[in-house]
């Protein structure tokens, strides 16, 4: 794909300058640059069905005061745009600091402040958890890895209803900038979905440690007893589908994002260490 020309025939932008982004497991992305503008390009496959409703998401949040690097709208109205079988589309650059570990009380903070301005009306979990399905077929890879998953599915539908909203779906450190006026920004909306408020929570604890809900319960004190009663179990959820996802990149050879297949033994590893296995 020739981005300097995607860029000049379908956003109207003429880049003097084009950088090679890495970092994406499931996506390719580019720094353009001219002048006073700064923008991210990012590449993700045809199938990809989260991408253009988590751009969709983040200019709601935007206009909400929460920085997101909005999409831009193209030429033709359009956020997205279909080039050479893949969808792309325009971000504006956030500047600022990743945050890292010491960082939990912020991550907290921000992803308790997304969930109330993306708040939804409760779905159906049994339903939702079907978005583990389309790794079914690599669930056998280990002869753990299914029984844990259907366990912690199980286990979920047992808790009954639960609060959901627009969830981010990877909050890990390196999507949190924070800005040089002390503003943090939650960038990387690829993984974005409605869903039960619990799981971005897991996935936050997860990647960022048990800190971080202490923070979260400081935007969200409505939700302590559903966080006492669930988390523990979404916890388990959230290392089901990283079991069954990097089942499915071991399976099929998937090397995006990494520099070895060594990288997706270490997630499987991970996930089965989380079971107790």
């Amino acid at each position: 794909m020739d981005v300097a020309e995607v860029l000049r025939e379908r956003w109207d932008l003429k880049p003097l300058e084009l950088e090679v982004l890495t970092g994406g497991m499931n996506s390719a992305a580019w720094l353009a640059s001219a002048g006073e503008w700064r923008v991210v390009v990012k590449a993700v496959g045809s199938g990809d069905t989260a991408f253009e409703p988590g751009l969709e998401l983040a200019a709601r949040l935007d206009d909400a005061g929460i920085c997101t690097g909005r999409p831009r709208v193209g030429k033709h109205g359009r956020v997205v745009e279909r080039v050479d079988g893949r969808q792309v589309a325009v971000l504006e650059y956030v500047d600022g600091v990743e945050l890292g570990p010491a960082d939990q009380a912020a991550i907290g903070d921000l992803l308790g402040r997304v969930h109330s301005a993306a708040a939804l009306e409760a779905g159906e979990l049994t339903e939702w958890l079907q978005f583990l399905l389309p790794f079914e077929d690599s669930l056998d890879l280990e002869p753990w890895i299914r029984p844990a998953v259907e366990g912690a599915v199980a286990d979920a539908v047992a808790l009954g209803p639960v609060s959901w909203a627009w969830l981010h779906g990877d909050p890990a450190a390196e999507a949190f900038r924070r800005q040089a006026d002390g503003e943090v920004a939650l960038i990387d909306w690829g993984s974005a979905m409605q869903g039960p408020i619990l799981y971005d929570v897991a996935s936050a604890v997860m990647y960022n440690g048990a800190p971080v809900v202490q923070a979260y319960l400081r935007q969200r004190p409505d939700l302590t007893d559903e966080l006492q009663r669930g988390l523990p179990t979404f916890q388990r959820v959230r290392y089901a589908v990283q079991a069954g996802y990097f089942a499915w990149r071991i399976t099929n050879n998937i090397l995006t994002g990494i520099t070895t297949p060594a990288e997706n033994l270490k997630g499987l590893t991970d996930a089965r260490n989380s079971f107790g296995l």
